[in-house]
């Protein structure tokens, strides 16, 4: 392969089963938001942020007790129709979430603050 390769988030969700936030930082969970609008179940910590942006449309877990965790990650292959049930809540609850609205809104912020 010769020259840059153009790859995007949505082709890089794509790959994947089913999104994982790796932190506990984001106050708002725009990371799981990205992924459930490129179609990937999301799977989360129960936190503030996370909670509220993603409710029922994600499923819970407990990132610190590894055999739930293990099961929670199991259970979309082995629950006929959640996977589908997973993606189709997601895109909906993207849809609630448009991305240009954050961003405009983070934009006045930043104005705000400078």
């Amino acid at each position: 392969m010769t020259g840059p390769v153009a790859v995007t988030v949505e082709s890089l969700y794509r790959t994947r089963r089913i999104g994982q936030p790796s932190t506990t930082l984001e106050a708002m969970g725009l990371v799981a938001l990205e992924a459930q609008a490129c179609g990937l179940p999301v799977l989360y910590q129960p936190l503030p942020g996370l909670s509220e942006a993603l409710a029922a449309s994600g499923m819970v877990t407990d990132f610190n007790h590894s055999a739930a965790l293990a099961r929670d990650l199991d259970r979309p292959r082995k629950t006929h129709g959640l996977l589908t049930a997973l993606r189709q809540a997601g895109y909906a609850n993207a849809a609630r979430h448009p991305l240009s609205a954050t961003a405009r809104s983070l934009t006045d912020l930043g104005r705000q603050l400078t």
